[in-house]
């Protein structure tokens, strides 16, 4: 039996965690909480990467895509026979366009 590992993704969770802590520093500047020449923006930014990379490194993954490996492949139907197949009117003008070709000794005659 084999065991489903999950793929965690860091570099992609420090790049989502620097918009994050971007927009952490806006809202603080915005709200008048922090000043814009001053350091509590650049520490929100540095708390919204590392919240963004731990996230993404420890937090709940995604369910993987696709069916599950180890679960059975499901059986496949077995194939229903027609019993008396009927022969249907396009059969029937394919043989009749069939025998309207000339042959090649026909054609060669002409």
């Amino acid at each position: 039996m084999t065991a489903t590992t999950t793929k965690r993704h860091p570099i992609r969770g420090f790049f989502y965690g620097i918009v994050f802590g971007l927009g952490l520093a806006l809202v603080a500047i915005g709200q008048k909480w922090a000043a814009l020449g001053t350091w509590p923006p650049f520490i929100l930014l540095i708390v919204g990467i590392i919240i963004g990379t731990v996230w993404s490194t420890y937090g709940p993954a995604k369910a993987p895509k696709g069916p599950d490996p180890t679960a059975p492949a499901p059986a496949p139907e077995p194939p229903v026979a027609d019993p008396e197949p009927e022969a249907s009117a396009d059969a029937a003008d394919a043989a009749d366009a069939a025998d309207d070709t000339p042959t090649d000794a026909e054609a060669l005659e002409t």
